[in-house]
């Protein structure tokens, strides 16, 4: 499925909507600048950028370089999306870039959602903009540095910010859900998946495990936080992929085999270790999973699959069609009847987590091809879209029942 916006709904791809002042969509946290223009002085720091953070944080700053945080302006799927639709495209930077500094124009409080007023930024930083979600986008205060320790001896300035380690910090992005036209919709959800499963444990807690070490040169060891922020394991194809948190348990149920009734087989799945719903995040995401058998050479002989994810429509008013996506802990039995059964020897599932689709991906190599604004041809079909998060295999005649 091609989206144009010209004909079809769009939602804001995995970006978010976002108000720079006046133009009113609401009051949420990412509909706004998470900051002033922030001058360095007034911090008492040396720089605004995450290298210059990085002189003394030398271990947290080469875990954010790697991290999906700081390639989130950069990320060739994100400026694909940007340039989609060039009259909202405004409404995304606040969750990708939310300093104030980041953004090159600032929106008055006139003109509409699609046709705003803008005037230049006279703090935007071009380079600052390319580090996406950078230090300071969590680490500002009015008064100072945040830490979640509040006995900190710095050369700058720092506020003991308990709040730090909260769900709120990362739901102001993470969880965000809004209308703006019939066919422009934003819909992030994981802070409400975690609160409906009455998850307890922080966001951090899974996406910042805590480590004993020293978090600035010369500073004694103590416990915090790894900035590495693990989800699916997907990069942004500009660096390495940071290794994903494994959520999902699979294992095979039975395998029947006989000569009247074919092959019946059985698989569960379940989130076994997520506090939000797999996958979550945009709702293009989604499981593939994929069963076959095959013969003693290796030749496939049938297949199966399921999607586990949502379903949308996204024209004429974008709506939520279906979900089937896995609640925390969630286990489902995927069933599969094939009347295939000679020459079978072995049974293979592998279960796929899916970020950008074939279709998705070849419209915006179209745009590109056609001379559009956004990512290079190469960068989009080297885009890593998805991921084998399960591969696993079972010969026959050891769980035929």
């Amino acid at each position: 499925m091609k989206r144009s916006p010209a004909h079809m709904g769009r939602f804001l791809g995995f970006i978010l909507p976002a108000l720079f002042s006046g133009i009113s969509l609401g009051s949420e946290a990412w509909e706004k600048p998470r900051t002033p223009g922030i001058q360095a002085q007034e911090l008492q720091v040396t720089g605004l950028s995450a290298k210059d953070c990085g002189v003394c944080h030398t271990e947290i700053y080469a875990e954010w370089a790697q991290s999906v945080h700081a390639s989130a302006w950069v990320d060739p799927q994100f400026q694909a999306e940007l340039h989609k639709d060039p009259g909202v495209g405004w409404l995304c930077l606040n969750c990708h870039t939310p300093l104030t500094n980041q953004q090159q124009w600032l929106v008055t409080e006139s003109g509409t959602v699609r046709d705003p007023d803008v005037i230049a930024n006279p703090t935007f930083d071009a380079s600052l903009q390319n580090e996406g979600i950078t230090c300071l986008g969590c680490h500002w205060t009015e008064g100072g540095i945040a830490s979640v320790h509040s006995d900190v001896n710095a050369p700058h300035k720092t506020v003991y910010t308990p709040s730090l380690t909260t769900d709120a910090v990362c739901t102001s992005c993470h969880q965000a859900k809004a209308r703006l036209e019939d066919a422009l919709v934003c819909h992030f959800n994981t802070g409400e998946e975690k609160s409906d499963a009455g998850i307890k444990e922080t966001c951090t807690a899974c996406h910042m495990p805590r480590v004993e070490r020293s978090m600035a040169v010369g500073a004694p060891a103590r416990s915090g936080g790894r900035h590495l922020w693990p989800g699916s394991g997907l990069g942004k194809g500009v660096g390495p992929a940071v290794p994903g948190l494994d959520g999902l348990d699979v294992t095979l149920g039975e395998a029947v085999v006989s000569s009247e009734d074919g092959l019946r087989v059985s698989f569960n799945v379940q989130n076994a270790r997520a506090g939000h719903k797999l996958p979550t995040g945009d709702p293009e995401r989604h499981l593939r999973v994929v069963a076959s058998i095959h013969s003693a050479d290796g030749l496939e002989l049938d297949r199966k699959e399921w999607r586990i994810g949502q379903r949308w429509e996204w024209s004429p008013v974008a709506r939520q069609i279906s979900d089937n996506r896995l609640k925390p802990g969630e286990s489902r039995k995927l069933e599969w009847h094939t009347p295939q059964t000679a020459s079978v020897s072995e049974v293979r599932l592998i279960v796929e987590h899916v970020r950008l689709s074939d279709e998705n991906r070849q419209y915006h190599v179209e745009l590109a091809q056609q001379g559009h604004p956004g990512p290079s041809v190469e960068a989009l079909q080297q885009y890593p879209g998805k991921r084998t998060v399960f591969s696993s295999s079972w010969p026959l005649q050891a769980v035929t029942r």
